[in-house]
């Protein structure tokens, strides 16, 4: 389904049912789901336990948008799946030293930041207007130029301080120059496109199970990794391809997304930045439901794991990886934000799994300790002593509130079992009588009456 979000008078009813439920009805996911057919089914029983887990574990009240988008798209009630402005504002920030963000994404860094033989080899740099090699070496204008013919090869030119695929493209060697997009190109044309701050690197000679989806683009895996409590987890995958024959291969340039099993197997269907589901790729017509298998994905998991721990300043890291000709992977690029409403579509599945309520109490509590410090007079130690207690208790009364609410659920579903056993077999029994009444306004009925009054009289 693809439609606008209707905000006439005629349809206000419609959308002020959501708005009680504490949807924003105005803002942009509201509209991508809404339009994508993801909120018709409104399960008002759904959307109200998800807003009491998350009172109860975050002590917040939440749009549950994402959660009601969740279960349309995959049949799956999953309160822990993780809205995208809590994850965005709150939770990113709590993980991530977003002070210094900026320093570790710079592409230009990454052969001496991330410390593995299997990555995507850089061939160009420039930086602050100066050009280098791949040996960190300055370089002339000029030099960087013949850096470029020297190999007569092609290669991927993207800008170094964006993420998110912007101004990625393939520059082609032909007949001693570089064209883009079948044109000749000057290094002084590549600055006025890329500015002071770019990378050239290799092509990746990706592996099969990547590139028949869309052969046009180098296609990635995007693969989560946490820190937490000492130890770096690996905690979801999916497949990103590129679309009508696009060399970029992310979903906010068109490409679509494909959850991968923990075995390393695609899922039955994509989704793009719009929400839209897709059974086969939109250019090629590829099925995701031969569900190909990633090779060596075990390797994966612990290849991201890895690399994770060479980052200190960041628990929460998004993984662009290729799968390589030998069907291992490549790095290309790392990620301290992310939408991480689509990785849970895309992977059908909460950003956290398990940990949700151990991370989002933590985070919670550490919230309230920084605001309850302001002061320590006595007073305030018996309110704060009194505030623990009442925390305590309501979280108590909260949990007690969601196991009624459930057997009220499972009572309703009985009792209406019931209503339609009984409905059944009043149906049954009318029909008996039916029967019945035919019977004895039957001739034959009629007829025989002697012979049952000669019965009576002879016993």
């Amino acid at each position: 389904m693809n439609r606008t979000v209707d905000t006439s008078n005629a349809n206000k009813t419609n959308l002020k049912k959501y708005q009680e439920l504490g949807m924003k009805i105005k803002s942009k996911p509201f509209k991508r789901y809404y339009k994508s057919g993801l909120l018709d089914n409104l399960d008002i029983d759904y959307v109200n336990s998800v807003r009491d887990y998350w009172k109860l574990h975050y002590n917040e009240e939440i749009d549950p948008v994402l959660n009601l988008a969740f279960k349309n798209l995959t049949g799956n009630e999953n309160s822990r799946v993780v809205p995208g402005p809590v994850m965005w504002k709150e939770l990113i920030p709590y993980f991530n030293d977003m002070d210094i963000r900026a320093g570790y994404s710079d592409k230009n860094i990454y052969d001496s930041l991330i410390k593995t033989e299997r990555a995507v080899k850089i061939i160009l740099k420039r930086v602050r207007g100066t050009y280098f090699n791949s040996n960190n070496e300055s370089l002339t204008k000029d030099q960087a130029l013949n850096e470029l013919l020297s190999k007569k090869q092609d290669y991927i030119i993207k800008p170094s301080r964006t993420d998110n695929g912007k101004g990625i493209a393939k520059l082609n060697y032909e007949n001693e120059m570089i064209t883009l997009k079948d044109k000749k190109v000057s290094m002084e044309e590549l600055e006025d496109l890329y500015g002071l701050d770019f990378v050239v690197q290799d092509v990746i000679k990706q592996h099969p199970v990547m590139g028949d989806p869309h052969p046009s683009s180098v296609n990635t895996l995007r693969m989560v990794t946490l820190r937490w409590k000492n130890e770096v987890r690996y905690l979801l995958s999916f497949a990103r391809f590129g679309a009508n024959n696009a060399v970029r291969d992310n979903a906010g340039t068109g490409g679509v997304c494909v959850g991968i099993t923990d075995d390393g197997k695609f899922m039955d269907y994509a989704v793009d930045e719009h929400t839209n589901v897709y059974t086969h790729h939109p250019t090629t017509n590829y099925a995701f439901a031969e569900h190909a298998q990633i090779p060596n994905f075990d390797k994966f998991k612990e290849y991201v794991i890895g690399l994770h721990k060479q980052i200190l300043h960041h628990d929460f890291i998004s993984w662009d990886i290729a799968v390589g000709e030998d069907g291992l992977p490549v790095f290309i690029e790392l990620n301290f934000r992310g939408a991480t409403w689509l990785y849970q579509l895309a992977s059908q599945r909460s950003l956290f799994g398990d940990l949700t309520e151990e991370i989002i109490e933590q985070v919670r509590d550490e919230k309230l300790d920084k605001q309850s410090k302001a002061s320590t007079t006595p007073e305030i130690t018996k309110l704060k002593r009194d505030h623990k207690k009442l925390k305590a208790d309501n979280k108590k009364k909260q949990e007690e509130i969601l196991q009624l609410k459930e057997e009220n659920r499972n009572l309703t579903i009985n009792n209406s079992k019931i209503e339609t056993k009984l409905i059944s077999t009043e149906n049954e029994l009318k029909k008996h009588k039916k029967e019945l009444n035919k019977l004895l306004n039957s001739t034959s009925w009629k007829l025989s009456k002697p012979v049952r009054l000669f019965g009576k009289i002879k016993k």
